[in-house]
């Protein structure tokens, strides 16, 4: 705000309001420094700085009590000792207990509603432990607070222990309990034993089962608690278990927990164990059977296997072929139409698909059913579907392979043998580095400087292709056709880069035909050997050495994005060398450096050694979507 002096009339009033203006200013500067000056000491602006007055300082000795060990009808006190530190007197009062204090603590009788303490003396309080009867818990606590006007701890909180001394000897038997075997629906009932050996009485209290205990254990209905046992008595706490839940794990455990006033064992824990018998248990693998690719005028066969996980046994009938199934499913024709499934054995249901109509729609389902003999879940049904295949040749069934020297070759998986083409004449000074097969039989190898080439599959015969090296910045890649058994389309994906010194990803794409262009999809991880499956999924594999976590490792790729769906690592398999991987009947062949090893895709956490050094160091493998499903 600024001043404005009011406007003058006369000479008079001019100095009138000059005076007034210049008192108004005077005020302002003192004001302003009075306000720079209050932060700081009085002394520095010439004021002496005034002494504090003196204050109360409270010590409290000890800051928690314990009171020991007192039988029942007892007393123990205890005594705390306030000293006062400071210079001015202290007052002390409003003693009392925490709400969470045992009732048995209490004052003193010498204890007044307030204390003055003056400097430099002290006072004492007493506190009283006077337990009425043994009685869980024998450990007891509880808190005293009192206020006082020392301004550091306004409030003063000390800690009370003390324990009920008792001559309670205890004998709990057993200390585990076993229900056994209990039949689903049904309820067992079993009990801990307590009698009181001592010659003292003894008390049993919050007797429960701990959270972590499966739900079907829980004590006996009336159960009471707490118990009294005068010396030569027993009695019983009484647990049920009701076996209600049919999924694994079908072993349960609990724990029974309770206090006693023996002081030898003032928390007792009894183990639980229980196994639910489910009777017959029928387990289906697979949940569906796809017979993926099945070339024109061949038949394929597959099995159900039935499993029992149950302790009864399964007696599975009404074998059958469900309503509006295609024809060309078929049962085997030595196939039983009943079967007994032992507990922990398996059996299975062979079902045939015969691809002798070439009519759309390519794509045929069908349901396989028949009675579980499970009375829970009577009906079972596993989902058929298989892919009459008009494009694929009997030539497409193997596995093709290239090694580091240019010899092509045959590879049965039947007898892990091999059959020699012929050595590749593709006009290229560099050497093979990938390779896939297509449904009609025909190689496509990829060469190390990244030139693709067309091979005979039945010669070995090369003929140069109009594929642009370097596409999107994919130079060297692995490569694998995926069938897409709902749309009929199969696909050429590869997954690679500029060179294999960056290993952590790599670009996923797809090859178009007949032009060869490469379009982009995404990153995977590693550097991997593509395969793809005749029921449409795509996989991929690479070494420790080009993996992240060292193992070997086969992964499922999500073929829209890339994305890794799931991942396997082998530590005992070789980490390095030449390596390639195809999918044929069911099984991943790995070739890696020599060797040549098998994982089973319905078990793909383990791998099989199918010959631990061969003649051929593969570097490039091949094979359809034509190839055996199972």
């Amino acid at each position: 705000m600024q001043l404005v002096p009011a406007k003058p009339t006369d000479r008079v009033g001019q100095e009138r309001s000059q005076m007034k203006n210049r008192r108004v200013l005077s005020f302002r500067r003192f004001a302003n420094a009075w306000i720079l000056c209050a932060p700081l000491l009085w002394g520095t602006c010439g004021y002496r700085t005034p002494l504090l007055p003196p204050s109360c300082i409270l010590s409290v000795d000890p800051s928690a009590l314990d009171l020991g060990e007192v039988p029942p009808g007892g007393q123990a006190t205890g005594t705390l000792t306030i000293a006062n530190l400071g210079g001015a007197a202290c007052n002390v009062g409003g003693f009392g207990f925490a709400p969470n204090s045992d009732p048995w603590f209490a004052l003193g009788p010498q204890v007044p509603p307030a204390i003055v303490v003056e400097p430099g003396e002290r006072a004492t309080v007493a506190v009283t432990f006077s337990p009425a009867s043994a009685s869980v818990p024998l450990d007891r606590a509880g808190t005293l607070v009192f206020g006082s006007d020392d301004w550091h701890r306004p409030r003063v909180d000390v800690a009370l222990a003390a324990r009920v001394l008792t001559h309670c000897t205890l004998a709990v038997t057993p200390n585990a309990i076993d229900f056994g075997h209990v039949a689903l629906d049904a309820t067992a009932t079993r009990s801990v034993d307590i009698a009181n050996v001592g010659d003292g009485a003894c008390e049993i209290g919050k007797i429960a089962l701990t959270e972590q205990s499966d739900p079907e254990f829980s004590l006996a209905p009336g159960q009471a608690d707490p118990l009294a046992l005068a010396p030569g008595e027993s009695q019983s706490i009484a647990i049920a278990f009701h076996a209600v839940n049919p999924a694994e794990p079908h072993q349960k455990n609990g724990e029974l927990t309770f206090e006693t006033t023996d002081a030898k064992q003032v928390t007792t824990v009894v183990q639980l164990t229980a196994y639910i018998d489910v009777g017959c248990s029928l387990t289906m693998t697979p949940a569906s059977l796809d017979f993926g690719n099945v070339m024109l005028n061949t038949t394929s066969a597959a099995a159900v296997t039935l499993g029992n996980d149950g302790s009864d046994t399964c007696h599975v009938s009404g074998i059958a072929l469900g309503q509006g199934s295609d024809s060309n499913f078929t049962l085997d024709g030595g196939q039983r139409l009943t079967l007994d499934v032992a507990p922990g054995s398996s059996q299975s249901i062979l079902v045939h698909f015969g691809a002798f109509d070439s009519a759309p729609p390519h794509l045929r389902t069908g349901t396989l059913v028949f009675k579980t003999g499970n009375t829970r879940m009577p009906d079972a049904s596993v989902p058929l579907s298989a892919y009459v295949n008009s494009v694929c040749v009997e030539a497409s069934q193997w596995i093709y392979t290239v090694d580091g020297t240019g010899l092509f070759s045959r590879f049965d998986p039947t007898t892990a043998t091999f059959t020699n083409i012929g050595r590749l004449d593709c006009p290229d000074y560099s050497s093979a580095f990938s390779m896939a097969v297509d449904q009609n039989a025909v190689a496509w190898v990829l060469y190390q400087d990244g030139n693709v080439f067309k091979v005979d599959t039945a010669t070995g015969k090369c003929q140069s292709t109009s594929f642009q090296v370097g596409q999107h910045g994919l130079n060297t890649f692995g490569m694998g056709f995926v069938f897409d058994p709902s749309t009929g389309l199969d696909t050429l994906y590869i997954a690679g880069g500029i060179s294999l010194g960056s290993t952590t990803q790599s670009e996923l794409a797809t090859v178009s035909f007949p032009s060869l262009v490469v379009n982009p999809i995404g990153t995977t991880n590693g550097w991997p050997e593509l395969s793809g499956t005749g029921d449409g999924t795509l996989w991929g594999f690479f070494p420790g050495s080009n993996s992240p976590t060292q193992l070997s490792t086969l992964v499922r790729i999500d073929p829209a994005t890339g994305a890794t769906l799931e991942t396997y690592g082998y530590k005992d398999m070789p980490t390095s060398g030449n390596w390639a991987m195809k999918f044929w009947g069911g099984s991943f062949w790995i070739f890696l450096g020599n060797s040549i090893y098998r994982v089973d895709r319905n078990s793909p956490q383990t791998f099989h050694t199918v010959i631990a050094n061969s003649s051929y160091a593969i570097v490039g493998a091949g094979v359809s979507t034509c190839a055996p499903l199972h």
